[in-house]
């Protein structure tokens, strides 16, 4: 099989999570470089990253690398990309640029994408007398320009939309949620015994309960969506089925219930049971109303929760019930591990704690703590 150039972007911060998710699908010599991962793989990984990384985020191939000094030059070597291979001018197209580092020529990214966007409907309206279309949402394909100083990096996005876009959400939003890979990165990170309880006493829309459900039954991240390769010149829809079939039958629907979430807000926990229900499998995940400092029994569990931050939705009441239902599973033997911001000091006051990694959620910095002792 032909061998691909391919970069699998993740959130920062999970590199070692992402990687570790890779070699468990035989990937090998596996670099980890600045917004992810760089490898080799066949069409067949390709398509089976897609359908099973629960931490990418783009899946990209790469089609050509060069240096260009000129506008000009740019231009140019875009142009003489055969672009009959990838793309028909049936098509439609998008392209968008990373500039990773500052380029005189370039003071934004919108203006190579838009001469990146010439070149390739120059070079098709001269070899095949048509012009493809660009279409912002939902293209056919999605190209992605990667600047460094003079060198330009051509990818094909075969993801399409980000994996963290697993379907399950379609019609569902929360203020503060947190996305599907970070969700399945930080469970990832805490390293979950799969026996254990877990529990997410925050749950918002449930977002850590229902990746942690899939984790635990073995449900393939992409198993509710649809990939840009399937709109490919080079797609191989047996093949691809052949792996989705595979992974179905791997699925684990009976294994006994032990992901739980809760939360104080009723509208959440509503959103989360909508979610549960409209989802084509079994979770087999229990949500319920209720306060932090509820909880009485004294099963272990595995906590993983993004609480809310004085930044975001808290208030005072909800910080000081969030310590005494903090103290309460600590008390019991209970492991926690939480996310958030780095310039607060509600985790260093407050706890003893390990600081496992540092990873934005949406647009705040924040840590990844284990929290290992009671109040200080």
């Amino acid at each position: 099989m032909k061998m691909y150039e391919l970069f699998l972007t993740c959130p920062k911060g999970l590199e070692e999570v992402c990687k570790k998710e890779l070699e468990r699908l035989s990937l090998s010599k596996i670099k980890i470089l600045q917004g992810g991962l760089s490898f080799t793989g066949t069409i067949l990984d390709l398509y089976k990253i897609n359908l099973h990384s629960r931490t990418g985020m783009n899946l990209l191939v790469k089609l050509e690398s060069f240096n260009f000094s000129t506008i000009k030059d740019f231009y140019d070597y875009i142009y003489k990309y055969n672009w009959g291979r990838v793309l028909d001018p049936k098509m439609t197209f998008s392209i968008d640029t990373n500039i990773i580092t500052d380029n005189p020529l370039f003071n934004n990214s919108q203006f190579p994408s838009l001469k990146a966007k010439d070149a390739i409907c120059d070079k098709l309206m001269y070899s095949r007398k048509r012009r493809p279309y660009v279409a912002k949402d939902a293209p056919d394909l999605n190209i992605k320009l990667i600047i460094d100083k003079n060198t330009c990096i051509l990818y094909a996005n075969s993801s399409g939309k980000p994996l963290y876009i697993r379907g399950y959400k379609k019609n569902f939003s929360h203020q503060a949620s947190i996305n599907e890979s970070l969700a399945s990165g930080l469970i990832l990170l805490s390293n979950w015994n799969k026996e254990i309880t877990f529990l997410d006493p925050m749950c918002g829309s449930g977002t850590i309960c229902l990746e942690a459900s899939m984790i635990k039954r073995n449900i393939p991240a992409g198993i509710n969506r649809s990939f840009g390769f399937q709109n490919w010149l080079n797609y191989d829809q047996d093949l691809y089925f052949s792996i989705l079939k595979k992974a179905e039958k791997s699925i684990d629907e009976i294994s006994k219930n032990n992901v739980f979430g809760s939360d104080i807000d009723p509208e959440s926990v509503d959103t989360c049971n909508s979610i549960l229900s409209s989802f084509n499998l079994n979770l087999g995940i229990h949500f319920s109303l209720k306060n932090i400092t509820n909880f009485r029994d004294k099963k272990i569990h595995h906590i993983v929760s993004n609480p809310p931050y004085e930044v975001r939705i808290g208030e005072e009441k909800d910080i000081q019930d969030i310590h005494r239902g903090i103290k309460r599973f600590l008390t019991a033997g209970n492991s926690l591990y939480f996310i958030y911001p780095e310039d607060s000091d509600f985790i260093k006051k407050n706890y003893d704690f390990r600081h496992l990694t540092s990873i934005y959620n949406g647009g705040i910095k924040c840590g990844f703590y284990e929290i290992q002792g009671s109040l200080k």
